[in-house]
């Protein structure tokens, strides 16, 4: 096997003996006419390849473990259907991704590029308050590369408001030949006319915090 060009690690994959044993054995033997002693910068490129298709292999598999896992036991939430559950998640949501500004005029403004991030903001907002439809609007700000027509349809079924509720697209300048990470669909900005609903989003996620860190949970008590 040496001979015909096998290394070390292929001859112990495939007959079990270690390397330092080989090592001993096959020492007086001529370096055999394998890429890893003739090419060495070449082998090194295709090992490369293979190893980040292996790491990637085995990082998926992982993923996709601790999603199931994941999703199984999310599975089991039945207080995530709550109201009281539901205006928690909402508050501490549009406390870390909402306009919090407490000027005068300042309504409920989400913004945010990921799709299922919004939807979820928006279903827990119709979940928990009583919104009359006609003061949403949405407002997006979108690159070069999107079609604006397709993307305005996008976001306006799977947010389901009316077209005719979008204000004027912003398309934001950058140049095409500066490499930078596109998005799917652009910025999503979503309005809901009512600053008392902003105030009251606000002050629950305010209180939430003093809930639970003037009187914080004990692990492992349940």
């Amino acid at each position: 096997m040496r001979c015909n060009g096998a290394t070390y690690g292929e001859i112990t994959k495939n007959l079990g003996v270690v390397k330092s044993t080989l090592s001993g054995w096959l020492k007086n033997l001529p370096l055999p006419d394998h890429q890893y002693f003739t090419n060495r910068k070449v082998w090194l490129k295709n090992i490369r390849v293979l190893s980040a298709k292996s790491k990637k292999k085995t990082r998926m598999q992982k993923e996709e473990k601790i999603a199931m896992s994941v999703k199984n036991e999310v599975g089991t939430w039945s207080f995530l259907n709550s109201l009281e559950s539901q205006k928690s998640l909402l508050a501490m949501l549009y406390w870390a991704e909402g306009q919090k500004s407490p000027e005068l005029g300042s309504p409920v403004n989400f913004t945010n590029t990921d799709p299922k991030l919004m939807l979820l903001f928006l279903t827990m907002l119709r979940n928990c308050y009583n919104l009359d439809e006609s003061k949403l609007r949405v407002r997006l700000h979108l690159h070069w590369y999107h079609k604006i027509n397709e993307t305005r349809s996008f976001w306006s079924k799977l947010l389901n408001i009316d077209e005719s509720n979008f204000g004027k697209i912003y398309l934001k300048r950058r140049s095409k030949t500066k490499t930078f990470r596109k998005n799917l669909a652009g910025i999503c900005i979503v309005r809901y006319h009512s600053i008392d609903l902003r105030r009251e989003i606000m002050q629950t996620a305010y209180n939430i915090h003093h809930t639970l860190t003037v009187t914080p949970l004990v692990q492992g008590s349940g």
